[in-house]
């Protein structure tokens, strides 16, 4: 999803992939600037896995000393100015008093622990004293405490990993027989109250790693070398955490606690934020992504730096990094992804030397170093893109145009710099709806699912497309209750044709926007899900920008993102927490009790304000009425539709389990049984001639960044090109409304 994660430092050390950048997308004001054959116990074949394991036992010394993280100058200002612009001046202004002094010192702990696995109860409480003095700590610069928590947490890492690769190295018998269950899901469980409970659930959750390779017919040295590598990444990334991330995981606490939307980032994390929104960046063109201990390349962008040398392929990977012509070449192995990035990542027409194994030669590669001249990167993959499908009605055919937009980007430096070709969506979809009506396209469908928001200004011009400029696309009210109102400033009507918005759960924001837009103004009709409920706007203020006439030789503070308005449809109406609801409901792949805006404890109730005068190009609701039919006449015929709903009610059903069995024979009857349901999906789409690029996989027992990439392209690829369910339904309901608008 793009909505904010409330772990901000796990998601960024565990599971990242950075342009050579993940972030939350959300609405932001213009002035911006992922068998054996023995059951029972594993104990007769382990000691001699052990033996043939690939990697001698793991040491690890307890003694081993680790960098002290502290407080510094710039995290006493960010934590000052933040506190001032959060209590004073966001939409929902709060005091920083105790009440919200509780709330930041429970999410402090809550994100650096969110599945309770590290920290026992009796360390939360070895801090509660200075719980009502959080704020006060927060509105003086004062971030010791956060510090003094984190070292802790450090010490529990290193504690219950050591635990982790002595039982790996031990020996220890896992007994399969026994009816035993593991929590996948414990954030709302209680914190562990002894180091003998949080062993036990380490015992279970290792127990558990071991069994998902188990099942999938690896040996026990395979597991035994698997495991260790991934322990080993896991406890390396988690130590090596530096002080600016301990700073913004404390400030995203009190961030957090205002508003889900508003965030605190760390000069890295804004540069990274930056990048995401105006799909471009300048460096060498390529995704970055963790495998061990290397940077590897994951995606070679299109018509980058590292394309066009012909030298770099995914896979390969990336062992030391130089600058300029002749600057020393760095050993960036185990470095933290974000540290390589930056090394590589620079200034357009500087030069990078870039020490590269080659993927496809294996452990016998021979590494060989590959100059750069890094040069401004448009990741066009995140940008809008369309696909044209023929569609019958009653014997005619129609072209209808699958508009595909990711996100609502734009590049505000590009545009405040006037260039000619900065990136924005509306842009980018201005040419393509050209290009389709030259194609004589009766039809368009814009697929804004899983699509978080971005820039409040692309929201309204990409609807000035479809309704005309000047009109009032959203009105927004302040904290002081002044409404304005937000106009669309396209040049001209580009789109006259019907219109479909196709939107599910985690459709948010300024996608919301778009998608009342198409409703109020009766310029078409939006099918999918429930959107997520986001009715708010941030803007993007640069921390430095308040101590620079300061003369201090570092002014880069980060930025903070915060609520400075709540936007309202056209009718009045708010999106917050309700969202946007589909004139065609298709079936949920979401849990709404768990996604969406009304999931947060914090999040602000919906409320209305008076409509605005705007036009209404056709009265939808008897159309609409004629489509349901239409619709649901297709869904009572079409096998492919059927198909879809039971695979999506089957996939909600596995994702709502909220333990595990750590049971052999109850595991592997559960995955024969997932295994036949498998195979009944497959003969289903084989009878319809579908692909099977749609069917669930079955757990490999492998993590992120363990399997073979060269698969997982080749499987994203087929994803991408292909035309699911829910997307030709859509398409047909748009072809029916050519005749019916």
């Amino acid at each position: 999803m793009t909505i904010k994660s409330r772990i901000r430092l796990l998601a960024l050390l565990l599971s990242s992939c950075f342009v050579v950048s993940a972030c939350e997308s959300s609405v932001m004001h213009q002035s911006q600037a992922q068998t054996v054959a023995q059951v029972g116990s594993v104990g007769s074949h382990y000691m001699a896995a052990l033996r043939e394991s690939k990697q001698a036992p793991t040491t690890y010394q307890d003694s081993e000393i680790l960098p002290k993280l502290s407080t510094r100058e710039d995290f006493y200002r960010a934590a000052v100015i933040t506190s001032r612009i959060l209590s004073g001046f966001e939409y929902n202004k709060q005091p920083l008093d105790e009440e919200m002094a509780g709330r930041i010192f429970d999410a402090y702990f809550d994100a650096l622990d969110p599945q309770r696995m590290f920290l026992l109860q009796s360390d939360i409480e070895r801090f509660r004293p200075q719980r009502l003095n959080t704020a006060a700590m927060i509105a003086d610069g004062e971030l010791s405490m956060a510090f003094d928590i984190y070292t802790l947490y450090r010490e529990r890492v290193q504690e219950h990993y050591q635990y982790i690769f002595a039982l790996l190295d031990s020996g220890h018998q896992f007994d399969f027989t026994k009816d035993e269950s593991f929590s996948i899901d414990r954030k709302k469980l209680p914190w562990p109250k002894s180091k003998d409970e949080l062993h036990n659930l380490w015992r279970q959750r290792v127990k558990n790693d071991f069994l998902r390779l188990k099942l999938v017919d690896k040996t026990d040295a395979e597991i035994l070398d698997r495991l260790r590598k991934r322990y080993t990444n896991n406890q390396k990334l988690t130590l090596q955490a530096n002080s600016e991330d301990v700073a913004e995981m404390f400030l995203n606490a009190y961030a957090d606690s205002t508003d889900p939307h508003t965030s605190y980032f760390s000069p890295t994390s804004a540069k990274n934020f930056n990048v995401q929104l105006s799909l471009s960046v300048e460096g060498i063109g390529a995704v970055l992504q963790k495998r061990d201990e290397y940077a590897q390349i994951r995606e070679v962008v299109a018509g980058g730096p590292a394309a066009k040398s012909g030298q770099i392929q995914p896979g390969d990977r990336i062992v030391a990094v130089g600058q300029g012509e002749e600057g020393p070449m760095e050993d960036v192995i185990d470095w933290r992804l974000d540290d390589i990035v930056a090394k590589v990542r620079g200034e357009r027409g500087t030069v990078v030397r870039v020490e590269i194994l080659p993927g496809d030669e294996g452990v016998e590669a021979q590494s060989r170093i590959v100059r750069i001249v890094r040069d401004r990167v448009m990741m066009e993959d995140q940008a809008a893109r369309v696909k044209t499908l023929e569609v019958e009605v009653e014997g005619k055919q129609r072209k209808v145009g699958v508009i595909t937009i990711p996100s609502f980007y734009e590049d505000f430096e590009g545009r405040s710099n006037r260039q000619d070709d900065y990136k924005s969506v509306t842009r980018d979809v201005k040419k393509i709806l050209e290009d389709l009506n030259q194609q004589d396209v009766s039809a368009v469908v814009l697929d804004l699912r899983n699509n978080g928001g971005g820039s409040l200004s692309e929201a309204a011009n990409l609807s000035g497309l479809f309704v005309g400029p000047m009109n009032h696309i959203v009105q927004v009210k302040d904290n002081n209750d002044r409404v304005s109102h937000v106009r669309s400033n396209s040049q001209a009507m580009v789109w006259d044709k019907p219109v479909v918005v196709m939107v599910n759960r985690v459709s948010a924001s300024a996608s919301e926007i778009f998608a009342a837009v198409i409703q109020d103004y009766g310029r078409g009709i939006v099918v999918g899900d429930d959107t997520w409920g986001k009715g708010t706007v941030q803007t993007l203020t640069n921390l430095s920008d308040f101590i620079k006439q300061q003369m201090i030789t570092n002014p880069e503070i980060g930025a903070l993102k915060w609520t400075i308005q709540m936007f309202f449809r056209v009718n009045g109406a708010s999106t917050q927490a309700k969202g946007v609801e589909p004139d065609i409901h298709f079936p949920s792949q979401f849990n709404h009790e768990e996604f969406g805006e009304s999931s947060y404890p914090n999040a602000l109730p919906w409320t209305q304000i008076n409509p605005v005068k705007h036009r209404q190009f056709k009265d939808m609701q008897p159309i609409i009425k004629e489509l349901r039919k239409l619709h649901e006449q297709r869904a009572k015929e079409s096998g492919s539709w059927q198909l879809y709903v039971d695979e999506t009610d089957y996939s909600v059903k596995l994702s709502e389990r909220k333990e595990v069995s750590l049971n052999y024979e109850k595991r592997l009857q559960e995955r024969k049984d997932m295994e036949q349901q498998r195979q009944q999906f497959n003969e289903r789409r084989k009878a319809l001639g579908e692909s099977d690029v749609g069917v669930f996989r079955l757990d490999d027992g492998l993590s992120f960044g363990e399997g073979n990439l060269k698969e997982e392209l080749e499987i994203e690829k087929r994803r991408k090109e292909s035309i699911d369910t829910p997307t030709r339904e859509a398409a047909n309901i748009a072809a029916d409304l050519v005749d019916l608008y």
